[in-house]
């Protein structure tokens, strides 16, 4: 009896994390760039499976068997959140200082704590005439700031290419910094519609994308999709707070029962 208690009481918790996972994204749904994130599951059964053969004693034999649990290997238990990098819609503005990355990659911007990535493509020019992310004014880098350390300059004359070059009076002067990952899982999110590289991986140089002015990649969030997920898993939530109380109150008379004194 116990062991189903567990059991509802671990897919609850599940339960709840989706929930405030899809807040999160359905909050979300119209922030430029912004990518939706999931929830993964697993049991402690598949975790301990995959172990099997680094266990601190010999696999497969009945101290094994002792050492891991087999009630508490039923119960399930988060594996990992994971972000979505589809690509969202792209929305002309026609605004100059908005830009959506078409196909891989980030824009790259110089903050407070370093170099972090984002494909929200909203910017603007401070009182210094550098190119900024609009909000939060960091600089957005170029090529230039890996050579000699030089930020982005922009005028009422600089035009953009859709590989990125700066261009003043059909001169170019810089290009803007487009940067890729070979993994991105190993992408963490950080804050500000930004993301950093985890385990030591490195942004990497690439050409597949095509940058368009006067556009932005608008939320990856499927609204509707989104909906009908918040209501399955409050269902679901709801429907385990029932098991557990079905199970508390057989158990409680029960140990009532048991524990008395004739």
């Amino acid at each position: 009896m116990l062991s189903g208690i567990y059991t509802s009481a671990s897919a609850m918790i599940i339960a709840a994390q989706r929930v405030n996972n899809i807040a999160n994204n359905i909050a979300n749904s119209n922030t430029v760039g912004f990518k939706s994130e999931g929830i993964n599951q697993k049991s402690w059964s598949e975790f301990n499976g995959y172990a099997n053969a680094n266990l601190p004693i010999p696999p497969n034999t009945q101290l094994a068997a002792n050492f891991i649990n087999e009630t508490v290997n039923s119960v399930v238990h988060m594996d990992k959140d994971y972000i979505n990098f589809s690509q969202g819609s792209l929305e002309k503005t026609g605004n100059k200082l908005d830009f959506a990355i078409e196909g891989k990659g980030f824009f790259a911007v110089l903050t407070p704590n370093g170099i972090e990535y984002t494909r929200d493509g909203q910017f603007g020019i401070n009182s210094q005439g550098i190119l900024v992310q609009n909000g939060t004014n960091y600089p957005v880098l170029g090529e230039n700031y890996f050579k000699n350390g030089k930020f982005i300059k922009v005028n009422s004359q600089t035009a953009f290419s859709q590989t990125g070059a700066v261009l003043d009076n059909g001169a170019q002067t810089d290009t803007i910094a487009i940067r890729d990952f070979s993994n991105y899982a190993n992408l963490r999110k950080v804050g500000d519609n930004c993301f950093v590289p985890v385990n030591n991986m490195q942004p990497q140089l690439t050409a597949s994308f095509t940058l368009k002015e006067g556009y932005l990649e608008q939320s990856n969030v499927n609204i509707v999709k989104e909906m009908v997920e918040l209501i399955q898993n409050q269902r679901s939530y709801d429907s385990y707070q029932k098991v557990i109380s079905t199970f508390a109150n057989q158990l409680i008379p029960n140990t009532i029962q048991i524990g008395s004194v004739t």
